[in-house]
């Protein structure tokens, strides 16, 4: 995911395994980018923090903190950050085990996200799709969601070289 520069502590301290801290860091940055009214900046913000709720187990939190992103994202008309937001709120859905409207999520994200050129972000948001599709035994779907993720991995590091 892009980070706001604001939210970087937040991810910091999510990798430490310091989720309260984090979850705070992501609440204070999520305060300051709505006063510089950031929207691509806040939707980030509201999609980490949808993400550590989500880990926490805080579904429902979570898929409000998704609902916001989205909304900043979509204000903004930023591809990348609608795809990042999208790609939270499906994950949410599929842990609650609502396969169809996470599969929707998932593909319009991969669809604005292939469109943007953001390589690298597609080929993450690819791999958690077919990481979830493998754990429903949807194997075909996964492999082909798979390749796709190499085919933007390979993309982005030929965009790196140019």
């Amino acid at each position: 995911m892009l980070a706001s520069p604001i939210s970087g502590l937040g991810k910091a301290l999510e990798k430490q395994n310091d989720f309260d801290g984090a979850e705070n860091e992501y609440r204070q940055a999520i305060s300051i980018e709505r006063e510089l009214n950031d929207e691509v900046s806040a939707s980030i913000c509201h999609t980490g923090l949808a993400e550590l709720l989500l880990k926490r187990g805080q579904t429902r939190e979570a898929e409000q903190e998704a609902q916001e992103a989205l909304n900043f994202a979509r204000s903004s008309n930023d591809a990348q950050t609608q795809g990042q937001a999208l790609i939270a709120l499906a994950q949410i859905r599929h842990q609650n085990g609502d396969f169809t409207s996470a599969d929707q999520l998932f593909t319009q994200a991969l669809e604005l996200l292939d469109a943007s050129h953001a390589h690298e972000i597609a080929a993450g948001a690819y791999f958690r799709f077919a990481n979830l599709l493998e754990e429903r035994g949807d194997v075909q779907r996964s492999l082909a969601a798979i390749k796709k993720a190499y085919e933007h991995q390979r993309l982005g590091k030929r965009s790196d070289l140019e």
